[in-house]
């Protein structure tokens, strides 16, 4: 044995005789986080139980206030042009049924205000439009424009106290009409919060996402320094960021554990590694067979068993299937001009964008060359399928840039449907084919 060999033998020793000893210290050291992990777990799972007790209460409460006003909000619908009086009294007669948080009623039309309920001390705001007023003017009009449901606060009342305001469109025959403002009682309902988070057995702060986690709005901001849990509630369209821990805090019960059996350790080591390597040998051989290597888009060998399996939830529900053919235009001239290694960087790009386009229950796949497809399920209506056309004509038209390079990138699309063109993958693929090859002749 020569002094080279003996200097790699020696090296060779000591390097496994040091990770041995490592990976049994990093062992007994996981051990024991192992023992505080599960009791710190075991502590959370209590918490997380009775937040999720916290929060359907929470939930609740507003809720409540909100829904019964759905009653009304369909009255306005059936009888739009309700007078003031009848309003009133409906109201009237809706709330004296259940005690609530609702402070006040606001009702308008399109952006101003017709109605006010109680009337009284609210009255001189009748025939104002909120859009005029800035402080109110975007979450009118983000009302109006989206017709989604907004909650905002708390905010500083101007007859005094806190309040959450709720804003809900009211749509008659599929069009805005005005919108409900509700202002409910924050006070009342801040120290409910502190009630049940107290019959909880919980310390609690609130933030609004905007603020999380600089400032909170309720309660206990330091929690989140003492390694609070952060969850979320909401109420309509809007979240608020949570962080709790026990009444009493956080329990530390350090247990420490050194003995263990040296050997077992180390096979119990050489069992997980080896069992991880065969699930990762088994992960890559497989993610090898079902997607393409270059882009990272699945396969031909992959799309059939794809098909097959929305096919089933297809014919189940009576749905449409859309399988896009598309083709880059000139892809051989720009190998040709530009070489291989742009042409593969082309190829990148335009894979990166079929993956970002935002259609519902859509998967990608490059089936060879430059030719990609693209399977569009969950489909109830034909135009959605048009629709789908436009946005992915629009994604994969594009001008690549690299380096000096400037190449305007044009795909040729088929479109053919499950199951108008055909039922089987490989005749809708050659309708979509044929259609492909139309488009890419015609724009020669």
């Amino acid at each position: 044995m020569n002094l080279k060999t003996k200097r790699q033998h020696f090296f060779y020793s000591i390097s496994i005789g040091v990770t041995i000893s490592a990976i049994i210290m990093i062992l007994l050291f996981l051990a024991i986080d192992t023992i505080e992990n599960k009791d710190n777990q075991r502590q959370r799972l209590e918490v997380l139980e009775r937040f999720l007790r916290y929060q359907s209460r929470a939930e609740a409460t507003i809720n409540e206030s909100i829904n019964l006003l759905e009653g009304y909000m369909t009255y306005i619908k059936i009888n739009p042009d309700i007078s003031e009086e009848d309003s009133n009294k409906y109201l009237e007669d809706l709330l004296s049924q259940k005690e609530t948080l609702i402070r006040n009623i606001g009702i308008m039309e399109d952006t101003t205000i017709i109605w006010n309920y109680p009337k009284e001390g609210n009255d001189k705001v009748i025939g104002i439009d909120l859009t005029a007023i800035p402080s109110q003017r975007d979450d009118i009009l983000k009302v109006k424009v989206t017709s989604r449901r907004l909650f905002i606060g708390p905010v500083n009342l101007v007859q005094g106290g806190v309040g959450f305001i709720a804003r809900l469109p009211i749509i008659i025959d599929g069009d805005y009409w005005g919108q409900t403002s509700i202002v409910l009682d924050g006070d009342k309902y801040l120290e409910y919060m502190d009630t049940i988070a107290e019959e909880s057995k919980l310390n609690v702060a609130i933030y609004n996402m905007e603020d999380f986690p600089m400032k909170s709005f309720h309660g206990d901001s330091e929690i989140i320094d003492r390694d609070g849990l952060v969850l979320n509630i909401e109420i309509l369209n809007n979240k608020w960021k949570v962080v709790i821990e026990p009444l009493q805090g956080w329990q530390k019960n350090k247990t420490m554990i050194w003995a263990f059996r040296g050997l077992s350790i180390l096979i119990s080591l050489i069992i997980g590694a080896f069992i991880l390597m065969i699930f990762n040998t088994r992960y890559q051989l497989n993610y090898q067979a079902m997607n393409d290597q270059l882009t990272g888009l699945n396969n031909r060998y992959f799309l059939e068993y794809y098909y097959q399996t929305i096919l089933k939830k297809a014919e189940a529900n009576n749905e449409f299937i859309g399988l896009f053919l598309i083709d880059i235009n000139h892809f051989k001239a720009i190998n040709d001009n530009y070489g291989h290694k742009v042409g593969d960087l082309v190829l990148i790009e335009f894979a990166k964008r079929i993956q970002a386009i935002g259609i519902n229950k859509k998967r990608g796949f490059r089936i060879g060359g430059d030719e990609f497809l693209i399977l569009v399920s969950n489909i109830d209506k034909l135009q959605d399928l048009e629709y789908a056309f436009r946005i992915i004509r629009a994604e994969t038209l594009f001008r690549f840039k690299h380096q000096d390079i400037d190449i305007e990138v044009v795909p040729s699309i088929g479109l053919a449907t499950y199951p108008i063109d055909g039922e089987t993958l490989e005749r809708i693929m050659n309708v979509a084919d044929s259609r492909m090859y139309e488009e890419k002749r015609l724009t020669k």
